[in-house]
């Protein structure tokens, strides 16, 4: 019995000696992984959305294979609310063996510019949490995160819209309508043109319905907008103050109607 039990002693202290090598053969492997990471670029998809590229190179020099070698990546404001997040999958890869994978991120724009404003009117600084895990051997789990920023540009900075202004007085056969103009400025910080339409309707201090006005918008990136609104108001009911119901449909996003004050 006793040299059972020693037998039993024996074989089991070699186990431990083998487990504590393997894991110490693998963590010692694992110096000899290179992850490098390309440039981040940003592109527009096929239904507008704004697809963020960042290409991975991955080099297992090291003496065990890896395996389900995942990425996570999660957007956040700076108000740290998610904006969307992706996962790319690489199943193995091999003692010797290089990988280059695209991880790629879908972000809505019309979708996040209607439920988070504050991305339409400022410009902001994004951050990317990247999560890297895997298998070394198909046994050892490892893991590590990394956060990476990179600047949101506001395709509506700095939205002005000025008081009614009337330029002329009522012909005798309008009806009591005359033609004003409002004055719309802002900047566009976005990455992306603005192709579309801005839609107006101007309320005066008791909330009625004092006229309306459209004009099509053609914004390059990086540049700025200042133009007047042609609108055709109600004499009777134009007002000092009052506030404007504003619409802005893009190729790239819709939002709408914002309700923007305004006094002379």
């Amino acid at each position: 019995m006793n040299v059972a039990i020693r037998t039993v002693s024996i074989v089991s202290a070699l186990l431990w000696v083998f487990l504590i090598a393997f894991a110490a053969s693998a963590v010692f492997s694992a110096k000899d992984l290179q992850v490098e990471f390309g440039t981040l670029q940003t592109s527009v998809g096929a239904e507008n959305e704004v697809v963020l590229i960042l290409p991975v190179a991955i080099v297992n020099r090291g003496f065990c294979t890896i395996s389900e070698f995942n990425i996570s990546t999660e957007i956040v404001d700076e108000q740290d609310l998610t904006l969307t997040r992706g996962f790319t999958l690489v199943p193995r890869v091999g003692t010797g063996q290089s990988v280059n994978i695209t991880h790629q991120v879908e972000f809505e724009i019309d979708e996040n510019l209607n439920t988070r404003t504050h991305l339409l009117f400022d410009d902001a600084e994004l951050r990317l949490a990247e999560t890297f895990s895997m298998k070394l051997a198909d046994t050892i789990p490892v893991q590590a995160s990394l956060n990476i920023s990179f600047p949101w540009g506001a395709p509506l900075y700095n939205f002005t819209v000025g008081a009614i202004r009337i330029s002329r007085e009522p012909a005798a056969n309008s009806g009591g309508y005359v033609e004003g103009d409002v004055q719309v400025s802002f900047e566009n910080h976005a990455f992306f043109n603005i192709n579309g339409t801005l839609y107006l309707r101007v309320y005066n201090d008791a909330d009625v319905l004092v006229g309306t006005g459209q004009t099509n918008l053609d914004v390059p990136k990086n540049t700025g907008y200042h133009e007047d609104i042609k609108v055709d108001a109600w004499i009777l009911h134009v007002s000092a103050s009052g506030h404007y119901e504003v619409s802005v449909q893009t190729s790239m996003f819709s939002v709408g109607p914002l309700v923007v004050p305004y006094a002379s």
